[in-house]
């Protein structure tokens, strides 16, 4: 129902409306870190009871929190804004680079004039206890790279290895912000918590939205290896 109602030349309306709100901030955090990990694909009716907030209000906090995989692809085709900051990063391993990964790296480059990607190395993922097979790091790398290529996204990315989850952003003074994706929000929280202990600027940090596939549960590499959903998200 949210998404049929985002074409109206009310809804900029109504989303300057409720980002006014006061509670709207708190009511956002919350349906991140609380309620879209537990129901995905919640509606917008089941939230507004769920919170006692307005429909209105749900709406908007879901379009701001979750993309469908088509919200994706017409995402893709909107031009780039000016960035906010020079130099900001985000991370992953990237063993198929899926339409959750498309929206974290696309938030970044809205946000950052340069993009540093970390991508996990081949000693930490086995750290990191996969349940699904994981491509040598050259394989994961070059097929990161040819994604960067087909969205002309290349010449403003840098791709590191990093074998931790913070990588240089705890190293790197010139980041500035940190793009994560709604489950990797609190290593956002970690790091800024070890730059202020070495007494560097904390980062901005922004939440990339929660992407769900056409079953409306989110897109992930496990689900994939498991072939539940095809890379874009669509029913297999």
């Amino acid at each position: 129902m949210e998404v049929k109602y985002r074409g109206s030349p009310l809804w900029p309306i109504l989303v300057e409306v409720v980002k006014s709100l006061p509670l709207y901030a708190e009511h956002k955090a919350y349906v991140r870190d609380r309620v879209l990990p537990e129901k995905p694909d919640i509606s917008a009716e089941e939230l507004a009871a769920l919170l006692g907030i307005t429909l209105g209000e749900a709406m908007v906090l879901l379009s701001e929190l979750r993309k469908s995989w088509r919200e994706v692809e017409e995402e893709l085709r909107r031009p780039l804004p000016k960035p906010k900051y020079s130099y900001v990063a985000a991370g992953g391993t990237f063993n198929e680079v899926h339409h959750g990964h498309l929206m974290l790296l696309l938030t970044a480059l809205r946000v950052g004039r340069k993009v540093l990607i970390g991508v996990t190395s081949d000693e930490f993922v086995k750290k990191l206890g996969k349940k699904h097979p994981v491509k040598r790091f050259d394989e994961r790398v070059k097929g990161l790279r040819k994604v960067l290529e087909k969205y002309g996204w290349i010449e403003r990315c840098e791709v590191k290895k990093i074998d931790d989850p913070y990588g240089p952003t705890v190293e790197d003074p010139s980041i500035e912000a940190l793009v994560t994706s709604p489950f990797t929000y609190f290593r956002a929280i970690e790091i800024n918590d070890i730059r202020v202990k070495k007494g560097m600027k904390p980062l901005e940090i922004t939440v990339s939205p929660l992407v769900v596939a056409e079953d409306g549960k989110p897109v992930s590499s496990t689900r994939i290896a498991r072939g539940e959903i095809s890379q874009g998200g669509r029913k297999v």
